[in-house]
């Protein structure tokens, strides 16, 4: 491993690195003095060793940074920053973005056949991470099987049932109608020219029930 470092290494070598802890500063974290105070002294390091400073925050310490930084005159050192916000936290905004987005939509609605209602709150605002990526997954899959579905012409296995229920309704609902005929018929209340539009249909149904 050393003869493979000689041959890539150019120049002089620099000596073994070392890890150190920096100082600390005896303030709350989310004091504007005290972010003040750490911009200043990554600012001032990264001049000593010519570097570009980066600094990494979550939410609510990325937004105090931010405001410090764009408040700075134009020569100060501060403005070379440059502020990220931690992955999670930037994924965590996205998320609530896309709530704050599709508010009043009915994703709430929708959601809410899933998720109980203060778990969907969570949802929307990006708090609740796992549960919002498996959310809007599913929205966006239910989205696409309905497009792919008009687009192809297929069925979706929910609405083949749905259809089905509703054609087994309606030929219940005119056997029933038979059955009353029939009775009527039998004990001769009434004749086969008072109901004919009925017992047509009644026959196209037996038909076609016979055929499938």
């Amino acid at each position: 491993m050393s003869r493979t470092m000689q041959m890539v290494h150019k120049g002089e070598y620099p000596g073994k690195s070392t890890v150190s802890f920096l100082p600390m500063i005896d303030m709350s974290a989310t004091d504007m003095s005290c972010i003040y105070s750490t911009l200043t002294f990554v600012c001032n390091l990264a001049t000593r060793y010519d570097v570009s400073p980066v600094l990494t925050f979550d939410q609510p310490l990325y937004w105090k940074a931010l405001t410090i930084v764009q408040n700075e005159k134009p020569n100060s050192q501060l403005k070379s920053l440059v502020l990220r916000l931690g992955g999670f936290h930037t994924e965590m905004s996205f998320l609530g973005s896309i709530g704050h987005i599709m508010s009043n939509s009915g994703i709430q609605e929708i959601l809410e056949l899933i998720y109980a209602p203060n778990a969907v709150s969570h949802i929307l605002n990006g708090k609740a991470v796992a549960r919002a990526l498996r959310a809007h997954m599913l929205i966006d899959t239910a989205l696409h099987c309905i497009l792919t579905s008009d687009i192809f012409g297929i069925q979706i296995p929910g609405q083949v049932d749905d259809d089905l229920d509703q054609v087994n309704e309606n030929k219940s609902e005119i056997m029933h109608k038979a059955a009353v005929l029939h009775t009527e018929l039998f004990e001769g209340n009434i004749t086969t020219s008072n109901n004919s539009t009925i017992l047509k249909t009644i026959d196209n149904t037996m038909v076609t029930q016979l055929e499938s």
